[in-house]
């Protein structure tokens, strides 16, 4: 019996184990390769964890990236806003004047572009405004400097689905999504990643407990929205990688930076930590080849680069559209980084100059893409250590349910798989050999358990039912004894 008790141990572990490898590679994995860029993710995680993360988390804290100027106030273009987001998680404090560096209050006082028409044989300056991928609508006297330290991407409970309804919408480019060029593949996986990230913060900060101020993570949130969309995880990864790419190549404009808040020990701390990411062995090593972009398309560059442009500025401005200050707080920030990013590498003329917003924009939402990759470790097990046996025990069962589903559903649709690679996505991961093999392995492990814990049950009955027997014969055999 004790040997019987180890083999049904034994058994449940090996099942255990094989399915925390198999359900964790189902909920987030996607293959190593990332496409479109020359990086494995397995590279990519090992030097995040190494270096890039605690870097950007040191970067974001100093005086200058901390702070990000933006317009909250302006006015959604394309329907009516009847109520402001009402919820705790949704406010955002602007910050007293007195807090704002004194170099960038002068600066945002006295940098006014003349819009009046230029004397006759000059050329027009032109607007500040006029290469940026987003558009700042408002007059500057709506700006307001937000500390980003103070408003973390979090769960605010604002439901935002109308709203990527409408950015996806934006995103409809002539071709269909299976014949589109390798620049516009690059545009829809960039706002996919995005989405992704700002999915994944949701999930890392979802609730914080009032007493302790620590932050919850919601696994079954996080599982719900990629666990059957493993694409989307990739392209967070090349969101991550084009991003980098894009800090990597403005880093002689960024080593000859001045980053001054007006305390010269302060900033050049800053300087010294910008200098450390530029140095990082991922931001050295290859990882998106931008000279691929338009190499096939030379001539219609001018206008497919005004078609990506115009699709932008189009985003940007639905985000006046979020009733939730903090959303819209953080989807302007990174949709300035994603934009400046865009600028960088789609541009055909060398970047010479950006605007302060740009720069701490483009290193917050490189920040916010590596801690969303950092995260997803951590949200492969419940936040409450108590309910991580319940959860495995609910995942595997769930998990093989899904998994016989799909292998029956793959069996009978082997003759249509014509069609149905013509309707996937091409960002998505095709795995169904591996996922067959890793189905039949399961329900050949479960099989066992179920035959090994079969026979124990059995066994077990049995002696019980036998010892009872035993204890009710011996009572009758004395009785039998005392009547003679």
């Amino acid at each position: 019996m004790n040997s019987l008790k180890v083999t049904l141990y034994l058994s449940l572990s090996i099942l255990f184990i094989y399915f925390s490898f198999i359900a964790s590679d189902t909920l987030i994995k996607p293959k190593d390769i990332i496409d479109d860029c020359c990086c494995k993710k397995s590279t990519i995680d090992n030097s995040n964890e190494k270096e890039i993360n605690n870097i950007l988390n040191q970067i974001v804290k100093t005086r200058f990236f901390r702070y990000f100027r933006v317009n909250l106030q302006a006015e959604c273009p394309f329907w009516v806003v009847s109520q402001l987001c009402g919820l705790e998680g949704c406010g955002v404090c602007e910050c007293d004047d007195n807090e704002i560096p004194l170099p960038w209050r002068q600066e945002d006082s006295s940098d006014k572009v003349d819009l009046s028409p230029p004397p006759p044989g000059f050329t027009k300056w032109k607007d500040k405004r006029d290469d940026m991928w987003v558009v700042v609508a408002g007059a500057d006297s709506d700006m307001s400097y937000v500390n980003l330290q103070m408003s973390q991407e979090s769960n605010s409970g604002y439901d935002g689905n109308s709203v990527w309804r409408s950015i996806y919408h934006e995103n409809c480019f002539t071709r269909p999504l299976d014949q589109m060029c390798f620049e516009e593949r690059v545009f829809y996986r960039l706002i996919s990643g995005l989405h992704s990230s700002i999915s994944t913060h949701i999930a890392l900060y979802y609730h914080q407990d009032k007493k302790t101020m620590e932050w919850e993570h919601n696994s079954q949130l996080f599982k719900q929205r990629f666990e059957n969309h493993p694409d989307r995880i990739e392209n967070l990864y090349f969101t991550f990688l084009f991003l980098l790419r894009s800090v990597g190549k403005i880093s002689n404009l960024l080593t000859d930076y001045q980053f001054n808040t007006g305390n010269a020990q302060e900033d050049h701390e800053t300087y010294q930590l910008v200098q450390q990411l530029l140095q990082s062995k991922l931001m050295c090593s290859p990882n998106f080849d931008e000279s691929l972009l338009f190499k096939d398309s030379y001539s219609d560059r001018v206008s497919l680069v005004n078609q990506f442009k115009e699709h932008f500025q189009n985003i940007s401005l639905i985000l006046n559209c979020v009733t939730c200050e903090k959303c819209k707080l953080y989807g302007k920030m990174q949709t300035l980084g994603l934009g400046t990013a865009l600028k960088i590498l789609f541009e055909q003329d060398q970047v010479q100059s950006l605007q302060r917003n740009e720069i701490i924009a483009l290193i917050n939402t490189l920040r916010q893409l590596s801690n969303s990759i950092h995260g997803i470790e951590k949200l492969k097990t419940p936040y409450h250590k108590e309910y991580k046996l319940t959860y495995l025990l609910k995942s595997l069962l769930l998990n093989l349910y899904q998994k016989l589903l799909y292998y029956i559903n793959n069996s009978n649709n082997n003759n249509n798989n014509i069609d149905d690679n013509n309707n996937s996505s091409p960002f998505s991961i095709n795995n169904k050999k591996s996922q067959s093999r890793q189905t039949v392995v399961l329900i050949i492990i479960s099989l066992v358990f179920i035959l090994i814990s079969s026979v124990y049950l059995f066994k077990k009955t049995k002696s019980k039912l036998l010892s009872t027997h035993l204890k009710n014969k011996i009572p009758n055999n004395a009785k039998n004894k005392k009547s003679k």
